[in-house]
């Protein structure tokens, strides 16, 4: 099954819209660069103890590249900074490399795409409880933005900073079907029907997307789905519920037999097609820990915290950050739950009016002047589901 699974997601079907891929230009996982569109590739490998790493500083405004295909339309900018997009907002201000756009109500989460930057706001001070429609709005790197329309509130789009779609699971007759719609007008572009499984604490089965796949969780298990031919299997490698896979890889939180056969509460980055670990971190009796993996898959960013020694919360205040291929960690000072990820996988968070941009591979980080958006911060890259 894995095997059919893995063919699955390396399958690729020509499209009109986007050129076909290099198959020889694409290496494996590790730390290369991954094209506009590529298929889904995989990585196993043994956990290792993590080490400290440090490094020099990084610069800010560097310059990307334009996209491979060479289509303007296809890229957020001309010009992309060797971190990728940041983008945050707050109310109904959302900034986008230092541009700032405005929004209909408040925002609720934001979503990268090779487009621009999805929204997902609402009336109801950006919450998630189930009160109604979302505003759906596409923010463009010169503030322009383009409204898409209403989606049910439940689980916000899935979408890929690589990809210029987005996909949500929309109710067909008496089941559902996973749709995959063009960021940039709101047309379907590929429809394909999701199995009629038990549902897990959300209303419509969550997905994510992941180049060529799609992923939809269910109660107790999940399912990829190749958009552009229509195969579907068992993601076998997965549980249920909220997916988080990118780059071929999903994060997973769980259990694993330790010493003497006792089960020690893990978090752990897999192989989405095998459920084969790639990074495992620890926890402790008595420690909680939340992760989640960067944009490219490349990183996990991990916040550990717990109980002390006399019974009472231990606040972090620090958060690591693993990469996943060397296992190598480097430690950010500061809130563990004010970063987000940068479309290009770096970390960042935002104080009043400084912008705090840091490589994860080194730690090192600079910070600069932004916009300020106010309280109640939302951040690009993270989740926003209750």
């Amino acid at each position: 099954m894995t095997e059919r699974l893995s063919a699955l997601l390396r399958a690729d079907a020509d499209a009109p819209d986007v050129p076909p891929v290099d198959h020889a230009a694409i290496p494996g996982r590790g730390r290369q660069a991954r094209t506009r569109r590529r298929t889904t590739m995989f990585l196993t490998a043994a956990a290792v103890p993590a080490v400290v790493g440090t490094g020099t500083a990084l610069a800010l405004n560097g310059s990307g590249s334009p996209d491979r295909d060479g289509k303007a339309t296809d890229s957020i900018a001309s010009e992309t900074p060797s971190h990728g997009i940041v983008a945050y907002g707050a109310g109904s201000t959302v900034v986008v490399d230092g541009v700032t756009a405005t929004i209909p109500d408040t925002l609720h989460s934001l979503h990268y795409t090779s487009v621009g930057v999805l929204t997902r706001s609402n009336p109801h001070d950006g919450a998630s409880d189930g009160s109604g429609p979302e505003s759906l709005t596409l923010v463009a790197a010169d503030g322009t933005t383009t409204d898409l329309g209403t989606i049910p509130e439940g689980v916000g789009p899935a979408t890929d900073p690589d990809e210029r779609v987005y996909a949500l699971a929309e109710k067909s007759g008496d089941g559902f079907r996973a749709v995959v719609r063009d960021a940039t007008t709101g047309e379907e572009v590929s429809s394909v029907p999701l199995p009629d499984l038990p549902m897990s604490y959300w209303p419509v089965p969550p997905l994510a997307l992941d180049g060529d796949v799609v992923y939809a969780g269910f109660e107790q298990e999940a399912y990829a789905v190749n958009w552009r031919t229509g195969e579907m299997q068992p993601a076998t490698g997965l549980g249920g519920g909220i997916l988080e896979v990118r780059g071929g890889l999903a994060l997973d939180h769980g259990e694993e037999i330790g010493e003497g056969g006792a089960l020690d509460m893990v978090i752990s980055v897999v192989d989405a097609a095998t459920g084969a670990s790639a990074l495992v971190v620890p926890l402790e009796e008595g420690e909680y820990g939340s992760g989640s993996l960067s944009p490219d898959g490349k990183y996990l960013r991990f916040t550990r915290d717990g109980m002390s020694g006399n019974g009472e919360y231990s606040e972090p205040d620090s958060v690591h950050i693993y990469d996943v291929a060397t296992r190598e960690r480097v430690t950010l000072v500061g809130d563990p739950y004010g970063w987000g990820w940068t479309s290009g996988g770096f970390a960042f968070s935002v104080s009043g009016n400084e912008l705090t941009v840091c490589d994860p591979a080194t730690g090192a980080c600079e910070t600069e002047a932004g916009p300020g958006v106010g309280q109640n911060l939302r951040l690009g890259g993270n989740a926003y589901e209750s």
